[in-house]
């Protein structure tokens, strides 16, 4: 039981001296300090903790604002070409669809065309129009989708294509 009076009475002392202590708090510390030399070595401790942290200082490298500054300025750059890179892509993915749609309906039209004149059933021509045509365009936009955005999943360092 009197470890945890201890234990109490050293939280209430680094609430004191964080400032955060209620004048309760700090009567009943006053009053257990007078009696508890365990505590008033905590509390001594803790005022030369501090008093050493306050004293303490390090340099700092001059250009190290610039530094970061500028690795934040690279990386805000790479950022936006990446976003410039996934609007490209995508804009690529709806003109190959639109391409696909426009030029499905121009080979169907064209299929029922070359049906009549061959005398072919036109059935079979759709059919192969589905295979040949439309399947592969519809995939090759799809894939587009499926390439990755950033250029180092798919470039060496060196900027070379793997």
């Amino acid at each position: 039981m009197q470890t945890n009076r201890h234990q109490s009475i050293c939280h209430i002392i680094d609430k004191s001296l964080a400032g955060a202590a209620s004048a309760q708090e700090e009567q009943a510390l006053r009053e257990h300090l007078l009696t508890c030399a365990a505590c008033s070595d905590y509390l001594d401790a803790s005022n030369r903790a501090i008093a050493n942290l306050e004293n303490f200082r390090f340099d700092v490298d001059p250009g190290l604002n610039s530094k970061v500054l500028a690795s934040l300025a690279l990386r805000s750059q790479q950022l936006d070409a990446e976003r410039i890179q996934r609007k490209r892509l995508l804009l690529s993915c709806v003109i190959a669809l639109v391409f696909t749609v426009v030029g499905s309906f121009a080979a169907s039209q064209l299929g029922s065309f070359a049906a009549a004149v061959f005398h072919l059933e036109p059935a079979r021509i759709q059919f192969g129009l589905v295979t040949f045509w439309i399947a592969p365009s519809l995939c090759f936009c799809l894939l587009l989708l499926l390439l990755p955005v950033s250029p180092s999943l798919w470039m060496n360092k060196k900027g070379i294509p793997l």
